[in-house]
């Protein structure tokens, strides 16, 4: 029978029963707390920057107000060499590769094969304006601690259009309200729920015979693989932790073991 009795249940069946509503009953209790205010991580907002020469950045998903221009080490403390965007566009190639940040030249040629994320990203943006590219992948310490090193230059004439000062407003405002930052409650109620079904279909398939029932797992399956694919993307976007090899060994090895 679909719901019948548990007079017979076998151990396993019995095993994913309890694990079932175990999951089921702490994911209620997550949602109640939130419901009852205590659930929920409020985001820090911090006050607004009205000084041109810093702005916010982020790290490991916390938000930061830190120098616009970085620190120049070495030969960049000397005035910097004057370059057009004509003049920067081209550098373009892996083999002599200029690009902007923030209206300043660097020349990462020696950096190319390096890059932990490939050549190839690099080599698309050799002689063109990043900026809002780097500040999508990088946190704040890359700027304090690796760009430094590779500043030749200055762009002389160095424009914004409106709609990308019009985007790079809304990230500075998105970065204020710390809003970059993870609430790992939202992940526990997400844990709860996937665990909820994965054992549930496991529970339908493996505890029942009928056909109805094993549809059934097969379908909340279905389910939680789709539900799971929302973390993974999170993850591979390195969104959860903020940490690039924390999230891919949180990532990858449990969906390969399942």
């Amino acid at each position: 029978a679909f719901f019948g009795g548990h007079l017979h249940e076998p151990v396993h069946a019995r095993a994913l029963r309890g694990g079932t509503l175990a999951a089921a009953g702490a994911l209620v209790l997550q949602l109640l707390l939130a419901a009852l205010g205590d659930g929920e991580a409020k985001a820090t907002e911090h006050k607004e920057n009205t000084d041109s020469t810093l702005t916010w950045r982020e790290d490991e998903g916390v938000s930061k107000l830190v120098p616009l221009h970085p620190e120049s080490k070495g030969k960049a403390r000397e005035p910097l060499r004057k370059y057009t965007t004509k003049e920067v566009e081209k550098h373009n190639t892996r083999d002599d590769l200029l690009i902007i940040i923030d209206g300043r030249v660097y020349d990462l040629t020696r950096y190319v094969d390096k890059h932990p994320g490939g050549f190839l990203p690099m080599e698309n943006m050799a002689g063109k304006d990043c900026t809002d590219v780097f500040a999508n992948y990088h946190a704040a310490r890359i700027y304090k601690t690796m760009l430094p090193a590779f500043l030749v230059g200055e762009v002389t004439d160095y424009h914004v259009y409106p709609h990308v000062a019009d985007f790079r407003r809304i990230r500075q405002e998105l970065l204020r309200r710390g809003l970059f930052e993870t609430d790992m409650r939202y992940y526990g109620k997400m844990a709860a729920w996937l665990a909820s079904l994965f054992l549930g279909a496991l529970w339908l398939s493996l505890g029942w015979e009928s056909t109805s029932a094993h549809m059934t797992g097969a379908a909340v399956m279905g389910i939680f693989w789709q539900q799971l694919a929302g973390i993974g993307h999170d993850l591979g976007h390195s969104g959860v932790t903020h940490v690039f090899m924390r999230d891919h060994l949180i990532g990858s090895p449990p969906p390969a073991v399942v």
